[in-house]
């Protein structure tokens, strides 16, 4: 492909409050974790597979797909409140440490579960692109959830559009699309990456992907990605 060498970091703490133990779940017969494991092993790009977190169990289960795990993440990085990118940072500074430098950092989380294999190679390819540095998937946001609809309510009660320029007369046709990340595959130059502390780089590719996401939150997250997984409506 090229001379880039390359990390998939699959982020894995222990301690979710939403659905306990959320990444060892499973969906039709597969862990949350196993499948992120298995999709970074089919993509056949990584030099790395490395799965940050504070669980021998997590370690255990991404070992029996022939992942290893050098070392379990830092406790002050397995709260609740830690940051993925401060986990990714100690990530490759303790492999650059150990004489590992990677070019491009992938990550993928466990809690999207309906990533394809073809949509993380063209995410990855995408921020080795000449003129990018990054490259993350999106997902389309509904018209009727346009950022020019939104509204904040103050303490008071009372009502203000969220972005000033937004006006109430203004009809949807003339709204142009916008995008949210859908959490299915994020890439990044590695020294972007460090350089700025965002997964974003500073000039970043967007991933259209068209078809249904979900990430996972809470128990109906689960029922409803085993039905798009089985191709049910």
């Amino acid at each position: 492909m090229n001379d880039k060498k390359r990390i998939a970091i699959i982020p894995a703490r222990s301690g979710s409050k939403g659905v306990p133990d959320k990444n060892l779940q499973e969906i039709n017969g597969t862990s949350l974790l196993a499948r992120a494991v298995q999709c970074g092993l089919d993509v056949d790009l990584f030099d790395r597979i490395f799965v940050s977190t504070d669980s021998d169990i997590y370690a255990k289960e991404a070992q029996k797909l022939g992942v290893e795990t050098p070392w379990l993440r830092p406790e002050e990085l397995a709260s609740d409140t830690a940051l993925v990118a401060d986990a990714i940072r100690h990530s490759l500074k303790t492999f650059a440490a150990r004489g590992e430098v990677f070019d491009t950092l992938c990550l993928l989380e466990p809690s999207s579960p309906l990533r394809s294999v073809d949509i993380v190679r063209q995410t990855v390819l995408a921020a080795e692109a000449d003129g990018r540095d990054a490259a993350f998937t999106v997902s389309a946001v509904p018209v009727s959830y346009h950022p020019l609809k939104q509204f904040e309510i103050d303490e008071a009660g009372a009502a203000r559009f969220v972005i000033s320029t937004a006006s109430a007369n203004i009809n949807r046709q003339s709204l142009a699309p916008t995008y949210i990340r859908n959490g299915l595959a994020y890439a990044v130059n590695t020294k972007a990456f460090l350089a700025h502390n965002s997964i974003h780089g500073t000039s970043a590719e967007a991933i259209v992907v068209d078809e249904q996401v979900v990430s996972i939150d809470n128990p109906s997250d689960f029922e409803r990605a085993e039905q798009l997984l089985s191709g049910k409506p």
